[in-house]
């Protein structure tokens, strides 16, 4: 797997160096995956890293419970694309150069919480 090593927002006149690091950006960090994590979802990646914000309920994607944003970079239309996904249903390397933001990541209680929540 190679992933861009640059943020996607820089566009494509910014100079690209590829890596055979499989790499997402959660809540702003960037995290390198290791090898053999081919059977997580990207709930479970998420929960094993300690952010316990985002749920399991029904594990069918029906509730939204595990509800993530995904953002991505559309090469087309030159803009920043954002999704919302079901973690539980997401396999972990089918996001590789996204960015996700989770609960934790619009706000808590020492940084102020966000509208939304």
């Amino acid at each position: 797997m190679g992933s861009l090593t640059k943020a996607a927002e820089e566009g494509p006149s910014a100079a690209v160096d590829w890596s055979d690091e499989a790499v997402i950006y959660v809540n702003g960090v960037r995290r390198v995956l290791p090898d053999g994590l081919a059977h997580l979802t990207l709930l479970q990646y998420l929960r094993d890293i300690g952010l316990q914000g985002t749920k399991l309920g029904c594990g069918e994607g029906g509730c939204g419970a595990c509800t993530v944003m995904v953002s991505c970079y559309d090469q087309t239309t030159k803009k920043s694309q954002h999704y919302a996904i079901n973690a539980c249903l997401a396999p972990l390397y089918s996001l590789e150069g996204m960015h996700i933001i989770t609960v934790e990541g619009i706000g808590d209680r020492q940084r102020g919480l966000h509208p939304v929540q």
